[in-house]
């Protein structure tokens, strides 16, 4: 609820050997929402908060498949609404959640269309799961706001806690200035009525502020929300070597004049998409988005979580879920590649050479929960672990040790783990095949393309 835009995904080197030419989309279940805050995980519960009456939640047990949870309240606090002339009802945009000690701190904004008279308050609670004694969430009062006038509209709140234990805020919209302002961790407030402010961005929206290396880095939408099919929003990038600023992107401009390095546009049947937020999940970065529309499910806004990988000088970039389909599975360091001698029951696999044979040729099927079965391409015999530490092949079952959790890592190789206690693929220095507890070995380092 806001104004926001899109276009087509830009990786750099290291998408060259990416699976696919447009995203696969990983997500099962319900997937309907718009400004979704970062995913964030409680009690082995996903959870994630969007745009809507109340601000709606849904839940999900794995990460992958979706569905519409509640509500966080019925009324918006009065200190808050009080200071958005126009507002009723309980509709809320964009909100976002962070844990800061043993608290969750979830700001949102109120506000209503072609006013810039907006508010940013906070609700705490002690846990995120509905079904837990300790679940209530607490009012913790307004935390900025913007008057009539101001260069500036006080929406979309992002808080981002720094290395240093410094926790901040980063807010505002097209019109105007984003700016960022200090909270208190212990309280999720401002860390006073009259703390300086800093502009960072211009010409944008849905702001994102996030630390890696030596380097904070600033992630904004650019163009048209809120139109469907139409909307034009795409996601856009800088760094400082400080989190006030200033935010260069990757022509040295200074994103408070409203640059930006493009980091992901629309593409295919995904368009706009926005709202950057990151998680890590079972070891691996990611980040989540919307997108304004998904053509092919009614032009409705979804949900999407992809792989966050990093090019060698330091900038972030997305990265791609495996799409079904028929791969060869490449060792990073070697080049040499997953096969089998023959296409029948306990065949050991191995890496060897290609040679563009059948029996060096894998067909990935998503299985549900994020897990794929590893078939070959002719023999349909799936990969699977064997006793201890082998890995084999074998008639398709659908038992755990025959699904595979295949997940982009940073440099764009992949990790392929099994279900059974996500012990990776690991090539070893005999040339067979075993698994092993990930260590991001180059020896666990796949890269999954074309045949």
């Amino acid at each position: 609820m806001k104004s926001k835009s899109a276009l087509s995904c830009i990786v750099g080197a290291l998408c060259v050997l990416l699976v696919g030419v447009s995203p696969a989309f990983a997500l099962d279940g319900v997937l309907g929402i718009h400004d979704p805050s970062t995913v964030i995980v409680c009690d082995g519960t996903y959870y994630v908060y969007g745009t809507g009456r109340g601000i709606p939640f849904l839940t999900s047990a794995d990460g992958f498949t979706w569905k519409r949870a509640s509500h966080v309240f019925d009324q918006v606090p009065k200190e808050v609404e009080a200071v958005v002339p126009g507002h009723t009802g309980n509709g809320i945009w964009a909100p976002d959640v962070i844990k800061v000690n043993d608290r969750y701190f979830l700001y949102y904004a109120v506000s209503v269309w072609d006013s810039f008279e907006s508010a940013i308050g906070l609700m705490t609670n002690a846990t995120l799961n509905p079904a837990s004694p300790n679940y209530k969430w607490v009012d913790g009062g307004l935390v900025v706001n913007s008057v009539k006038g101001e260069d500036l509209n006080a929406i979309d709140p992002c808080p981002c806690e720094a290395p240093d234990g410094r926790l901040w805020l980063s807010y505002g919209s097209y019109h105007g200035k984003i700016r960022l302002v200090q909270l208190n961790p212990q309280t999720g407030g401002r860390i006073a009525p009259n703390s300086p402010t800093w502009n960072i961005s211009s010409k944008s929206e849905a702001s994102y502020v996030m630390h890696h290396g030596d380097y904070y880095y600033l992630m904004v939408n650019h163009g048209s929300c809120c139109q469907g099919k139409n909307s034009t929003y795409n996601i856009r990038m800088g760094r400082s070597a400080k989190v006030t600023g200033p935010y260069l992107d990757q022509d040295g401009n200074d994103l408070a004049d409203g640059a930006g390095s493009l980091f992901l546009a629309s593409e295919g049947t995904l368009i706009g998409p926005g709202q950057f937020g990151r998680l890590m999940d079972d070891g691996v970065e990611k980040f989540s988005c919307h997108y304004e529309a998904d053509t092919s499910k009614g032009g409705r806004a979804v949900l999407d979580i992809r792989p966050l990988l990093w090019t060698p000088d330091g900038w972030p970039a997305p990265g791609e879920n495996v799409k079904d389909g028929t791969y060869q599975v490449r060792s990073k360091p070697t080049a040499t590649v997953l096969q089998v001698a023959a296409p029948t029951d306990g065949t050991p696999a191995q890496i060897g050479k290609y040679a563009a044979q059948d029996s060096q040729q894998w067909t990935f099927t998503a299985a549900g929960g994020g897990f794929y079965k590893i078939t070959g391409a002719k023999s349909d015999k799936a990969l699977e672990v064997a006793g201890a530490d082998k890995v084999n092949i074998g008639t398709y079952t659908g038992a755990d040790d025959q699904l595979w959790k295949v997940d982009q890592i940073s440099d764009g190789s992949y990790r392929l783990a099994s279900k059974v206690k996500r012990l990776a693929l690991t090539a070893t220095p005999a040339g067979t095949i075993a698994v092993s507890p990930f260590t991001g070995d180059d020896d666990q380092r796949w890269m999954v393309v074309g045949p």
